[in-house]
């Protein structure tokens, strides 16, 4: 059993996301590089700033070429999308350990498409095959969209449910639009022979994995980073659903000495590092990070670590709203001093923010000038002209001073 004190804690966990000095010179080297160390990139739609899977990077290393993610996933084929963290980016050397979580649909699936119910799914499949890489709309039969949340039509539902079984993969996007083919046009070759862990097993490298990713974490705060045994891996088109095991594989990874107990200052469960972590003397970060990045998935998490009560807005009506639609923490050292809400007016070509605030107990003074030089970044990144201060906020009249002030 080790001991940290929260301060600790907070350096572990910061610098384990891959938050250091920043390069120089982003490349696609140092791109590749973070996505081993943090394993995913989310997905989301919400484009108010930016596509989720573009900001972290940003975040860790500054103003890195787009073009390179893209090129990691769609071209070079060293990321793949896939259900990690919901719907993410992560390195191809980590599919062998996504293989459970696509065959447990394999028995059923290979049955619906020989079934005369299945028809329709096995007719999406082979003209995927023949026609691909296809968009649901680009079928010959799209179907009709159903009245369900996410408003999909029937060929929709039927190519993500090829594309949760494993048989067809991702193979870009046309904006925003997934386009499907079939996984071996996809997944390279030496990922898809590799020999995949059993289903514990694999349960069990990520649990591990994410320790690393987290630097120090509860039970909870480890089995979430990958959703593990969760409702994603004991649910499926089977009714059988497999007894929870992950407590157990965490035992093992401390029988094993992989994970080193842990008890953190003023937390109320017990914690795990992993055996290769060590803490930092001190932490050199400057980042704004979104609602989807890695660093605060987990909003319990980021409340015992960095104080702060912090929730997504976006689907909260207007009148409720408290801080605002799109809000990033602003991460400076191992603390996350202040918040911001945050739009990019493309048709303006202006860095809007609609509101900033300072966390309690911090000093606007040292904020809000190392605030502007991180939005400076992030306008030039977004390749946008100007910085917008509106009035919401504690902190909007210091940082629009100094914004003025610099003429940033």
């Amino acid at each position: 059993m080790i001991t940290l004190s929260l301060a600790e804690a907070r350096r572990l966990a910061v610098a384990s996301q891959g938050f250091t000095s920043k390069p120089a010179r982003p490349s696609i080297d140092h791109l590749r590089k973070l996505a081993a160390k943090v394993h995913a990139f989310q997905i989301d739609s919400v484009n108010v700033l930016a596509r989720a899977h573009y900001v972290p990077a940003f975040a860790r290393l500054g103003p890195y070429p787009v073009a390179a993610l893209d090129a990691l996933a769609y071209e070079k084929r060293e990321l793949f999308e896939y259900w990690g963290h919901a719907a993410c980016l992560l390195p191809v050397s980590l599919y062998p350990l996504f293989r459970y979580r696509m065959e447990k649909h394999a028995a059923w699936t290979q049955r619906h498409l020989r079934s005369r119910r299945g028809a329709y799914m096995a007719q999406a499949y082979a003209e995927v095959g023949e026609r691909g890489p296809l968009a649901a709309a680009d079928l010959s039969n799209p179907g009709t969209r159903s009245g369900n949340w996410w408003g999909w039509s029937a060929g929709k539902a039927a190519l993500e449910h090829l594309f949760d079984a494993g048989l067809i993969a991702i193979a870009g996007r046309r904006g925003f639009e997934r386009l499907y083919d079939l996984a071996e046009r996809v997944i390279p070759q030496s990922a898809r022979e590799a020999k995949a862990p059993a289903r514990e097993q694999a349960m069990k490298q990520l649990i591990e994995l994410a320790a690393k990713a987290q630097g120090v974490g509860t039970f909870d705060d480890l089995v979430g980073y990958f959703y593990i045994d969760g409702t994603s891996d004991r649910s499926g088109p089977e009714r059988r659903r497999p007894k929870p095991v992950a407590r157990q594989l965490l035992a093992e990874l401390v029988e094993e000495g992989r994970l080193v107990p842990a008890h953190v200052e003023g937390w109320k469960n017990p914690a795990y590092v992993h055996a290769a972590a060590r803490v930092p003397r001190a932490i050199e970060a400057r980042g704004l990070v979104t609602p989807f990045d890695s660093l605060v998935w987990d909003r319990r998490r980021l409340h015992r670590l960095f104080g702060m009560k912090y929730s997504i807005e976006i689907y909260t009506p207007v009148r409720k709203r408290i801080y605002g639609y799109y809000v990033c923490p602003f991460l400076l050292g191992d603390t996350l001093v202040a918040r911001c809400d945050l739009k990019a007016d493309r048709a303006r070509k202006t860095l809007v923010v609609q509101g900033a605030f300072l966390e309690r107990g911090q000093n606007a003074g040292r904020v809000a000038p190392e605030l502007a030089r991180e939005l400076n970044s992030l306008r030039t990144w977004l390749q946008l002209d100007a910085i917008e201060i509106a009035g919401r906020g504690n902190l909007s009249a210091k940082l629009r001073r100094v914004i003025s002030a610099r003429r940033l």
